[in-house]
């Protein structure tokens, strides 16, 4: 399960995200939609470590992520893929099914 309590981000001045709370269980499928500007980006890359909050507890499967690095967080199986620039629109089916292939 994924928990998130009373999420604040900012960037400098901007306060981006405002007391988000969600949580979300085992076998759910979740949708985050918003205009351009609502979020959607900065509760991801908060979730995912590669920002930090201000205030607010992130918890999944009972560990509180907000001080675990990036990098520890993917052997928990959290992470983000920033797919909206297509940095992986040449790779084959094969190839994103399975990322970890050293034959590449």
């Amino acid at each position: 399960m994924l928990k998130i309590e009373d999420l604040h981000v900012s960037y400098g001045e901007i306060h981006a995200l405002k007391g988000v709370s969600l949580e979300v269980y085992s076998g759910e499928i979740v949708s985050l939609i918003g205009a351009n500007g609502s979020g959607k980006t900065t509760l991801l890359k908060t979730i995912s470590g590669l920002l930090r909050p201000q205030k607010g507890r992130i918890i999944y499967h009972g560990r509180e992520l907000n001080k675990i690095a990036p990098y520890e967080l993917i052997t928990l199986g959290v992470a983000h893929v920033p797919e909206g620039r297509r940095i992986f629109g040449d790779m084959t089916v094969e190839e994103r099914a399975d990322p970890l292939r050293l034959d590449n």
